[in-house]
């Protein structure tokens, strides 16, 4: 197949997904091919430069300083965060992720958070926090739920297997193919690094582990992909 044939954008979603100054765009307007550079930006998304990964750093920063503050002042400021079957908490869904059971908790969250989250930011800020509230909510959901009633729910970690799933189905939605050789190999990448840890995450654990939150926190990561990216990989399926 001829590169005039592989599935692309319409000069519409572009414009929509990557503003007017988009590679696809402009060639559709000119009538000249974009180059392997241009369609490699286009694939990770251009939208704001190092700006779109501002929003990992200033999640991560809150973080830290809440856990620094917490540990500094009198109060717990975990009795912030969700509780279990308590309709009054449901604030935590917000919260709970920026609240952490200590140092050490939160030391385990910040290496996989930063990695996991970067990836996704690199398709833009605004695809980033769409993701990161899709899977909040249903992690956050899930284990208001399915906890036993009055625990405590707090950490990073129902994001993390949240980004983990929505990257580990990513390629699925695209039927570009640098697009998938990029998203098959950020896959490969955190299936290597933290495959083991996250999956085993997802099964009932003794040690006081919100497993639910990590499984919810999955399934919000894949429903997020799907929701996404469906429509545009069916319309890139009728119009290529």
């Amino acid at each position: 197949m001829s590169s005039k044939n592989s599935p692309r954008f319409t000069a519409e979603e572009s414009r929509v997904l990557f503003g007017p100054q988009s590679p696809n765009l402009a060639s559709a307007q000119t009538g000249t091919p974009t180059s392997m550079r241009e369609r490699m930006r286009t694939a990770l998304g251009q939208g704001g430069g190092l700006s779109r990964f501002a929003p990992v750093f200033i999640l991560l920063a809150v973080m830290w300083i809440i856990e620094i503050v917490d540990a500094i002042v009198p109060a717990d400021l975990d009795l912030l965060g969700l509780q279990s079957w308590n309709p009054l908490s449901l604030y935590g869904i917000v919260t709970s992720p920026l609240l952490h059971a200590g140092f050490g908790h939160l030391l385990a969250n910040t290496f996989p958070f930063l990695i996991l989250g970067l990836f996704i930011a690199a398709e833009g800020a605004r695809r980033f926090w769409l993701v990161t509230g899709i899977v909040a909510l249903v992690a956050g959901l899930g284990a208001w739920l399915t906890t036993m009633p009055g625990h405590y729910i707090v950490g990073a970690s129902g994001i993390v297997f949240g980004y983990f799933g929505y990257l580990a189905v990513r390629t699925w939605f695209t039927e570009d193919v640098l697009r998938k050789i990029i998203y098959f190999a950020i896959g490969l990448f955190v299936f290597v690094t933290y495959g083991a840890s996250l999956v085993f995450g997802m099964f009932p654990q003794a040690n006081g582990v919100s497993w639910q939150g990590h499984l919810f926190g999955f399934v919000g990561g894949v429903l997020a992909a799907w929701l996404i990216h469906r429509r545009r990989g069916s319309r890139a399926r009728v119009e290529s």
